[in-house]
């Protein structure tokens, strides 16, 4: 069967966009599918759009997160190459090859969060431009037989304010995306993660306000001053170190070297702290399972279908202060034996359905699924 891939970038490499799309792209093609793809379909905005991005700018919020004139160009060249390539299905992580998109195969889109759904956390377009925004994605989810999304939170806006029917959606948990080489087979629980202090926090993110690095700071500093030693690591992001808090990073995971550096962090820490304001789905919970190592975060966006409460980590309400998560972190280690378990039940959780063997699986067999009903709907016959 076989699949065009339209990719926002190359998905033979990795270390783009936290390899969302290198990932999708490498588990079609190790199910089977004949795979074509097209990227790099963003075009620069014609005069016009710029001179509106400019005034719109003035109002203190962002333009449009597609141009027209890419939503068209990508559009024309998802059309031509359909006609081109003559494929079962059309895949996307993007929704702007889809807003005028005409071919016959039909589509399947997956995506993080919706423009509405982060706006509504994260507020960065303003009214009109999110008007277009959400006009655009509703023509590209009209043109799909499937759409798949990381999260329950971000399922009910698609239902809620978008009105794309429940049984087209599925929800797709965003799995680790460290290549399963380094992975280890099983994890040394009482070895690895030893409550002896000071208790190793790790936060993962290159965005300083939106994924909460600030109140990281604020609750490694908060347990030392409760009597609690702990350090933490924060990798991606640049920042001023003191006596409790190092930066490190980014690490590039298509390099052998860098990449080891990268898993350590997540086979020393006790706990990895994502006090996120906003997050669409999150993979770094999903990678830290991988090492036993639980997450603890706040129901912001799809945090809470990425970590399971109880099962993987612990997830406080939305917003939760720096004092909620030092709570939290007290209790912890002060009943080793629970951590210890949840450290077992957040690998079996990572083993059961956070890794890309289980979502790859799933993956292809929604797109035979639509490659089915499509053959049906046509009359096809072998």
């Amino acid at each position: 069967m076989k699949v065009l891939f339209v990719a926002y970038h190359d998905p033979t490499v990795m270390d783009l966009a936290s390899g969302v799309d290198h990932f999708h792209y490498r588990a079609i093609c190790e199910h089977g599918f004949d795979v074509t793809t097209i990227n790099s379909l963003v075009t620069p905005p014609v005069p016009f759009e710029r001179l509106l991005a400019r005034v719109y700018k003035r109002t203190g919020h962002r333009y449009m997160k597609f141009n027209m004139t890419t939503c068209w160009k990508a559009s024309q060249a998802t059309n031509q190459a359909v006609r081109e390539f003559n494929p079962d299905l059309v895949f996307t992580i993007a929704h702007f090859p889809l807003v005028f998109y005409k071919g016959a195969a039909p589509c399947v889109y997956s995506i993080d969060a919706t423009s509405y759904g982060v706006e509504t956390l994260w507020p960065i377009y303003g009214q009109p431009a999110e008007w277009a925004n959400m006009w655009q994605e509703k023509r590209a989810h009209n043109r799909c037989a499937r759409i798949l999304t990381n999260s329950d939170w971000s399922k009910g806006i698609l239902e809620n304010a978008y009105g794309v029917p429940g049984q087209k959606i599925r929800v797709f948990i965003l799995p680790s995306a460290l290549p399963w080489q380094v992975v280890p087979k099983t994890i040394d629980v009482r070895s690895w993660k030893e409550l002896i202090k000071p208790v190793r926090l790790l936060l993962v993110g290159r965005d300083y306000r939106r994924k909460g690095i600030d109140i990281g700071i604020e609750i490694v500093h908060k347990l030392n001053a409760a009597g609690v030693r702990a350090e933490l690591t924060i990798c991606g992001a640049q920042g001023k170190p003191d006596e409790y808090v190092r930066f490190v990073g980014p690490f590039q995971k298509s390099d052998p070297g860098q990449l080891e550096e990268y898993i350590s962090l997540y086979r020393q820490a006790h706990l990895l702290i994502h006090p996120a304001i906003f997050e669409p789905a999150g993979i770094v919970p999903s990678e830290a399972a991988a090492f036993g190592t639980p997450t603890i975060t706040n129901d912001a966006g799809g945090l809470a279908t990425t970590v399971k409460d109880g099962k993987s980590g612990f997830v406080l309400p939305k917003g939760s202060p720096a004092e909620l998560y030092v709570q939290k972190i007290i209790e912890i280690v002060n009943n080793p034996d629970a951590y210890y378990t949840l450290c077992r039940k957040t690998r079996e959780r990572y083993e059961r359905e956070l890794n890309w063997g289980y979502a790859g699986k799933w993956l292809a067999d929604i797109l035979h699924e639509v490659i089915d009903e499509h053959r049906a709907d046509e009359g096809y016959h072998e």
